[in-house]
């Protein structure tokens, strides 16, 4: 498709809510931040998300973080014709006889056979996301910026009709705008060794309080290639919130159980695994391993029959959401009966941290 045209000269230029006290812990303020490092691919996801700092310094558009040549630097194309050429660009004589090299900028990609809806995640968006991962630099997403908006909107669109079913399965979750929801594309570089500018997936999530706040979260994370997942909870949890929900587990450990033994819960986050609750906690105990504590936490004898649960730092469920799957007819379907699995854990995780007054 046709789009718009540069022109280049032959020779290039240069809200608050209350904890329930924990009898293991002193009251005290609680302090949320967020951040936007994270590496994909792992459980890191939650950490990171759940961790985002709308201060990190990013601009909120693209063209906001350019300077320089918006399609690189001298020393990228130099002053070659043929360099240009391989670069995309045509020669071609302009107004008064000037020799210009032209580009074609890249407009929305054509639907082809499969038309956007607003119930699917389209094949162009996870195609959208794979060429950023290849191309994880400002200028290119700049000179993209028409399949970058038509993805961005596919994956709204799909939101939109996704948070009407997580506020109907849990009627805690208010109805919010989608910026209070939804993680920025950009990621926050001050204290990471990775250069590359922006996040190759997309993501979401809901809370009582929306993308901040202390409560538990459902979170959505869009990334081809099997990288895509549905799962919520506590990630990285602080100490008011582990004291909580460790004291819990101690004192009445079958309610956490039971939740995690449930016939949905159990056949959605730990296929294969019968009503065995020995090995659904352990299923579970993998699944939230990262950065649990070596030895037993401080009060506990390190042969409590639950010491597995309490060496614990985050308490989180994931299901993965093959890319056959997020962009099939019943994609939103599929999130939606895995949000309507793990509602329990998110609300037991809710009633036993902060507790409605």
């Amino acid at each position: 498709m046709a789009g718009r045209k540069r022109k280049a000269s032959v020779t290039a230029p240069n809200s608050p809510a209350t904890r329930r006290q924990s009898g293991r812990v002193t009251k005290a303020a609680l302090n949320y931040q967020e951040s936007d490092v994270e590496e994909a691919g792992s459980d890191e996801e939650f950490k990171a998300d759940a961790n985002e700092s709308d201060d990190a310094g990013e601009p909120d558009d693209a063209e906001a973080s350019e300077s320089g040549d918006e399609y690189g630097s001298d020393e990228e194309y130099g002053s070659d014709e043929e360099v240009l050429k391989k670069k995309g660009w045509i020669k071609k004589r302009g107004k008064g006889g000037r020799v210009e090299m032209v580009i074609e900028l890249p407009g929305i990609k054509d639907p082809g056979d499969t038309p956007y809806e607003d119930e699917k995640i389209h094949p162009n968006t996870l195609d959208f996301l794979r060429d950023l991962k290849k191309n994880n630099r400002r200028e290119w997403l700049k000179f993209h910026d028409a399949p970058y908006r038509q993805a961005e909107k596919d994956f709204q669109t799909f939101v939109s009709k996704l948070s009407e079913i997580v506020c109907d399965k849990d009627s805690t979750i208010p109805e919010l705008p989608i910026k209070d929801i939804i993680y920025r594309i950009y990621r926050d570089m001050r204290f990471s060794s990775d250069p590359t500018p922006y996040k190759p997936y997309f993501s979401v999530t809901w809370s009582r309080t929306g993308r901040k706040g202390p409560y538990a979260h459902y979170y959505l994370h869009i990334q081809p290639d099997g990288g895509s997942f549905f799962g919520g909870g506590y990630y990285a949890c602080d100490n008011e919130t582990l004291a909580c929900l460790r004291e819990d587990i101690d004192t009445q450990p079958h309610q956490f159980k039971s939740i995690l033994t449930e016939e949905h819960l159990r056949t959605t986050f730990f296929p294969g695994i019968k009503k065995d609750e020995k090995k659904v906690i352990a299923a579970f105990c993998k699944m939230s391993a990262d950065n649990a504590l070596k030895t037993k936490p401080k009060g506990y004898d390190a042969d409590h029959k639950d010491i597995a649960l309490l060496k614990l730092r985050n308490f989180v469920l994931r299901r993965n959401i093959s890319d056959e799957e997020i962009t099939s007819e019943n994609g939103l379907n599929i999130v939606g009966d895995i949000v309507e699995a793990i509602e329990p854990f998110i609300t037991y995780l809710n009633n036993t941290v902060m507790p409605d007054r």
